[in-house]
């Protein structure tokens, strides 16, 4: 039975007004609690600089005004920061200790702030948290003066760049609580990218549909993600500019950010910048215990972390749709198969890119329809490419049921070096050849699985790695001089490095490395 994310505590409006939650009333000068340094420097300028987080009925849990870490005085020390305004809702499962009624004298810090830095469900692709990440990044900071000022000069740059939107100051925030080369790549992509695509064939960058058509990024990342610093309202203006209708904001283990993302869209199109019919499809990329799902059309959170059936079956529960990410990968054709995926993502990558181009030429997975999505951390590249859903009900729900009935493909001209590469000779060839293994590979997955009657097996040896980087070409250079010097382990007979069996919740796994035998479940109650 799912547990539902609940704002702390239930709090009332009334409640609310009264809560010890760091930064609700307002930033004191002794900069004491976990925001208050890094909203010390430059004030809001505009009312969208509020950071607001609101609880389960809507009603308004805090404010805190942004402002940008530039000016502040050498005295301040930044401390954790650790703000709901990050998830938007307060989770029992992330901070069971959040009892306010209970401990009316502590604030939100003490008791939640240990828990937001180890909590797993915060956790992005399995070992990323966004608040730990923060944490790490003032610690460096304050141990280095030279990194908080050259940190200031990129939280300029990066202010300048998005000073127009409303939602800079937080933006700004955001990023300069990230990593450092996260934000850096932000910027320069943000530059030079329109000018290279202007340089690039028009069919490589343009958004080209036909009547009754919808051209939609089935994925774009927020910076609700611990590896995005994007700002949403660029990546809106962006999206609507470049010739989409719609597009999904798909965080790691978050639907905060594409919430978030909704009520600036409405403040855009009330303003006259975005068109009236422009959505944004709620979103998120699962890491499961065996590959990434995405899912769309979401209401709920789905947790990171369980089996790819389970995840597949939470997505279905709240009428979301499900699509498998890496279908190229080893087992991907035969998980497609197997479980009711609403369709696949055609990836980037010769190896990739060649294991999917079989899996079109399949009947038996005729329909389920091959999609793009630009899967991109940055504004610049929303779009590149894109997926084209054939229905003239552009409403959030007619676009569901048009995808849901197969009414889509994978359109844009983005992947065409790769899809080139897959299909010429003497590449096309070498390709054929090496899937071999990979078509035997499937095989004995698929007839372990019926032997020991399981939901999914993950079954890795030592030659994947090296036949996936030579499928992929990256690595064929290098593979070939270790076949010279004989170290190759391809000169040996396979050996197991992992194999993992999948029931309902439960992950079995045996791993070669440490010898370890281990269970794995995460669930919702």
């Amino acid at each position: 039975m799912g547990l539902e994310l609940a704002s702390p505590a239930g709090l009332s409006a009334e409640y609310a007004e009264k809560s010890p939650l760091a930064l609700q009333e307002q930033v004191r000068p002794s900069y004491s609690s976990s925001w208050e340094a890094l909203l010390a420097g430059f004030p809001a300028s505009q009312p969208g600089d509020a950071l607001t987080g609101y609880d389960a009925a809507g009603h308004t849990v805090y404010t805190a005004r942004a402002g940008l870490p530039i000016l502040s005085a050498p005295w301040i020390q930044y401390q954790y920061p650790l703000d709901s305004g990050q998830q938007w809702q307060m989770s029992a499962q992330i901070c069971p200790g959040f009892l306010p009624e209970i401990y009316p004298g502590r604030s939100w810090d003490e008791m939640c702030r240990q828990r937001y830095l180890t909590s797993p469900w915060l956790e992005q692709r399995g070992w990323a948290n966004p608040f730990r990440i923060a944490a790490e990044e003032v610690e460096r900071w304050n141990q280095d003066e030279d990194a908080a000022w050259q940190r200031a000069l990129l939280a300029a740059a990066y202010w300048w760049t998005h000073k127009d939107h409303p939602t800079v100051g937080r933006d700004t925030l955001l990023a300069t609580l990230g990593r450092q080369h996260y934000q850096s790549r932000d910027l320069v992509i943000e530059h030079v990218a329109p000018r290279v695509l202007d340089l690039l064939p028009p069919m490589v960058s343009e958004v080209t549909v036909g009547e009754h058509e919808v051209a939609v990024d089935l994925r774009v990342e927020s910076n609700t993600s611990f590896d995005s610093t994007s700002s949403v309202e660029s990546l809106l203006l962006r999206a609507a500019k470049r010739g989409l209708g719609a597009v999904v904001i798909a965080d790691r283990n978050r639907i905060g950010g594409a919430q978030r993302a909704q009520r600036i869209a409405d403040r855009l199109r009330a303003a006259g910048k975005l068109p009236a019919d422009f959505r944004v499809i709620i979103g998120e990329y699962i890491d499961t215990t065996s590959g990434g799902v995405l899912g769309l059309f979401l209401d709920e959170w789905v947790p990171e972390g369980m089996t790819m059936g389970k995840t597949v079956e939470m997505i279905h529960d709240q009428d979301g749709l499900a699509i498998l990410a890496h279908p190229g990968v080893a087992g991907g054709p035969r998980v497609l198969r197997q479980m009711p995926f609403d369709g696949y993502l055609i990836q980037a990558g010769l190896f990739e890119m060649f294991r999917t181009l079989q899996i079109l030429y399949d009947p038996a997975l005729a329909d389920k329809p091959a999609l793009y999505a630009s899967n991109s951390p940055y504004a610049a590249a929303v779009g590149l490419p894109y997926t084209a859903i054939e229905t003239s009900d552009n409403t959030t729900e007619g676009l569901r049921r048009a995808l849901a009935d197969g009414r889509a493909y994978a359109a844009g001209g983005t992947y065409l070096p790769w899809m080139m590469a897959a299909t010429i000779k003497p590449i096309g060839q070498i390709e054929t050849v090496l899937n071999h293994y990979f078509v035997v590979h499937d095989e004995l997955e698929r007839q372990l699985q019926q032997l020991v009657k399981a939901d999914n097996v993950i079954l890795r040896t030592s030659w994947d790695r090296e036949l996936q980087g030579w499928m992929g070409l990256d690595r064929l250079g290098s593979g070939l001089r270790r076949i010279g010097n004989r170290s190759s382990p391809l000169l040996e007979l396979p050996q197991l490095e992992r194999l993992a069996l999948e029931y309902s919740y439960f992950q079995l796994s045996y791993g070669d490395g440490d010898d370890l035998f281990s269970v794995r479940a995460r669930y919702i109650w």
